[in-house]
């Protein structure tokens, strides 16, 4: 079973071999889904500059998981959200596959993880994009659905009982590097 424990300036991340053979299997799926939104059409790369620049238009994912990383700025200002995908997502895409690269780089090292305080920032951020996309593909996209979701849970198909399971286990990890992050702030009694 997993486990999480500060030591020292590191975080250490303890995985099982299914349970970290599970997440590369499932964060590989999240970068090639990545991929696919930055996919450049067969243009050369010189015009990656051009998006890094926001001089190319950026169409609307119409995946509803890539649209849930990447969201409408405005959703009754269609103009307005075209602008703001065209000038941020180049720049969000990278940020979000760098941040899923840390986390693989991360499950290769074996069972025991160790991570710096930016190396579990890039993991906290990699788990919640993660569970985004998974939360869309179950059709969970708000608090009551989410609830439903739970209270028929012995209703569910095997694949959907078993993708909840993972939501439930990358919420755990997610929680747990949190809080450890959160425990070594100043509280009010340390002036």
């Amino acid at each position: 079973m997993a486990a999480i424990d500060a030591s020292g300036d590191e975080v250490v991340l303890r995985l099982e071999d299914n349970e970290r053979s599970l997440m590369v299997t499932v964060f590989t799926d999240l970068a090639a889904l990545l991929a696919e939104d930055d996919d450049n059409d067969g243009r050369p790369d010189s015009e990656n500059w051009e998006a890094r620049l926001g001089l190319v238009e950026r169409p609307r994912p119409q995946d509803p998981a890539l649209l849930r990383l990447f969201p409408d700025v405005d959703p009754l200002d269609e103009e307005r959200s075209q602008e703001f995908r065209r000038l941020t997502e180049f720049d969000l895409q990278q940020a979000k596959a760098h941040n899923v690269r840390i986390v693989l780089n991360g499950l290769a090292k074996g069972p025991s993880i160790a991570l710096s305080h930016d190396e579990v920032l890039a993991w906290m951020k990699g788990l919640n994009d993660l569970r985004l996309v998974l939360a869309v593909r179950m059709g969970i996209d708000t608090e009551e659905s989410q609830e439903a979701k739970y209270a028929h849970r012995d209703e569910l198909e095997e694949s959907e009982e078993l993708t909840l399971t993972l939501y439930d286990f990358l919420t755990w990890i997610q929680d747990r590097l949190t809080t450890t992050l959160l425990s070594d702030l100043p509280g009010d009694d340390d002036t």
